[in-house]
């Protein structure tokens, strides 16, 4: 017998809520997973995002215009494909997902003369916090604790 190739479901916008109940189903899914909620959340807002749009998610052409489109930085179009490709193993689907490349900054690194002019614009408690942080090196918890 010849294997039965499955074509994508196509969705019709009068289908709008059985689209909801399926992300609601995702978020479920990712909890019985053990994601933390923040991961949950972060998916499903993206995944309502690329649905609202113009994204149909039994289309996985439809998803990767819709990524390609927005003026995304890498770092979150990756987390758009990453959603996607979990709502699809939910599913049972496959696509063969974009590669968006992260460009690593380098972090913000304030002068000292700035620090210092944070710290004499706080009130008196949050200023020795400050200073002891800058001078110390220490933890925020390790000083918050001290008497």
């Amino acid at each position: 017998m010849a294997a039965e190739q499955q074509t994508p479901k196509v969705l019709h916008r009068s289908e709008n809520s059985d689209i909801k109940g399926k992300i609601i189903e995702y978020a479920w899914w990712l909890k019985k997973n053990g994601r933390a909620n923040a991961t949950i959340e972060g998916r499903t807002k993206l995944l309502a995002l690329m649905v609202k749009r113009g994204a149909n998610l039994y289309d996985p052409e439809t998803v990767k215009e819709v990524i390609a489109k927005q003026q995304w930085c890498n770092g979150r179009k990756n987390n758009a494909v990453d959603a996607y490709s979990s709502f699809l193993k939910m599913v049972g689907g496959t696509w063969s997902p974009p590669l968006y490349l992260t460009v690593r900054k380098l972090p913000f690194i304030p002068k000292e003369t700035e620090i210092d002019q944070l710290i004499a614009g706080c009130t008196h408690h949050m200023a020795t916090f400050l200073q002891m942080l800058k001078e110390t090196g220490a933890r925020c918890g390790e000083i918050w604790m001290l008497k």
